[in-house]
Formats: structure tokens, C-alpha cells, sequence
């Protein structure tokens, strides 16, 4: 994800996202809570996701700063990573992501964000987490229609070009789909708004592993009316 983003944010919010069993294995279970704020020195955001199951799980901790200096969206996020191994142990380490929006003409953005950019090592094998890089585009059609293409670098890994679009089709329901190569995934989905908060469900297809669900909801606190 890139920090920046949080430039765009019109709202105060608060996200709690939900994957109890992709794929249909309950070890690969995935929580994910996050809270945004406006304030009048740019968007404050904190975060805190937890992966895996009672014998192995990470969690991961965020803060994320966010403002916009001459048309220019720049963010970070530093994430506090903590993996622990039942009868193993714990380790954890510090991660520092940075991101960056500009809109290059009328309705045509291009991001580009870095992960681990101080290639932070976790434990005492000092194994080196992964680094990776990514830009893209988006572009805004008649305000309903936006359509994204990001191109992904990580080392060791192939290559990860990816494309989406979302679809409002009012007011209160929009239409996503998508699809990246590294590994074949497509996914389709929906997201319904009411008054101040909104329901966001996908439908995800891997290669390999077949189908799986996830569920996101969001509460918006103030700020301008849509």
C-alpha cells in the first residue's frame, strides 16, 4: 500500500477487515484493524494486523503520516513486525515504508511506494525481511468509474504487474474486479454505503488454491458530505 494515499482521505475512519479461513485453511487466517484521523497538519493513521493461528502467528503494528507538500501526497509508515513460533519463541523488528502520489494531469494520478526501505532484520538468524518496490497509475472517469494498473518489484521474486477497476454504479453500491500474474489471481466484488458506513465483500480465484472470501467494514467519522 502507499502512504500517500492518505492524502486523499475526506474522512475520519475506521476499518476492520476480516479472512477467517482463505482457501479454506484456517491457519492462514487474517485480521486486520485501522483508524485514520484528519488533522490540520496532514492524516494520522494507526494500524494493527494479525496473521496465522495459535501455533504460528505475525502481527504487525502501524503508525502512518501523511500530507501533501507543493501537489505532492508524501507518506511513511513505520511497522513494528513480531513473528512467534509456538515452543520456539518470539522475535520482532522495526520497518520503515514510504510513498508518493502525484497528479500528473486532470484526473490521472501516478504512485509509487517502497517497502522496507532500511531492510530491517528479524531474529537471531538476522534473516533480512523482504524489500519491494511498486508504481502505478489511476485514472478517474466521469467520478464514477476509476480504473488502477500498478506494476510490483520484489528481489527473488517474479515480477507483479496488477489492473483493477471500481464502478459506482450509484450512490450506494460500486462494482470491483481485477486480476494480478504473480500468482494468477482474479477477483471480483462489491462494497454497499449507508449513511456513515460501508460494507466491502471480494471474491478471490488463485491458480492453485481455488476460491476465498473477504469482508471488510468501515465507519466514516465526520468531515465533508459526498
Amino acid at each position: 500500500s502507499n502512504a500517500g494515499a492518505l492524502c486523499q482521505l475526506r474522512r475520519n475512519q475506521i476499518s476492520l477487515f476480516f479472512s477467517p479461513q482463505p482457501f479454506g485453511f484456517r491457519e492462514l487466517s487474517d485480521v486486520m484493524a485501522s483508524c485514520a484521523v484528519m488533522t490540520p497538519c496532514g492524516v494520522v493513521g494507526v494500524g494493527a494486523r494479525r496473521f496465522g493461528f495459535d501455533l504460528y502467528h505475525e502481527f504487525t503494528g502501524t503508525i502512518a503520516y501523511a500530507n501533501t507538500l507543493s501537489g505532492l501526497r508524501l507518506g511513511f509508515s513505520l511497522n513494528y513486525y513480531s513473528l512467534t513460533i509456538a515452543h520456539y519463541g518470539s522475535a520482532g523488528t522495526l520497518g520503515l515504508d514510504i510513498g508518493l502520489q502525484v497528479e500528473l494531469i486532470p484526473r490521472l494520478s501516478f504512485g509509487i511506494s517502497a517497502r522496507n526501505v532500511n531492510s530491517p532484520a528479524l531474529g537471531a538468524a538476522d534473516e533480512r525481511l523482504p524489500q519491494a518496490f511498486c508504481a502505478g497509475l489511476a485514472l478517474v472517469l466521469a467520478d464514477q468509474l476509476t480504473v488502477t494498473c500498478d506494476y510490483q518489484r520484489e528481489p527473488s521474486v517474479d515480477d507483479e504487474p496488477r489492473c483493477g477497476f471500481e464502478f459506482w454504479i450509484v450512490k450506494a453500491l460500486a462494482f470491483r474486479g481485477g486480476f494480478s500474474t504473480m500468482p494468477a489471481q482474479i477477483a471480483g466484488g462489491i462494497g454497499v454505503r449507508y449513511s456513515l458506513i460501508q460494507l466491502d465483500y471480494s471474491l478471490i480465484s488463485h491458480q492453485d488454491l481455488g476460491w476465498t472470501h473477504q469482508v471488510s467494514l468501515s465507519l466514516w467519522l465526520g468531515g465533508p458530505d459526498e
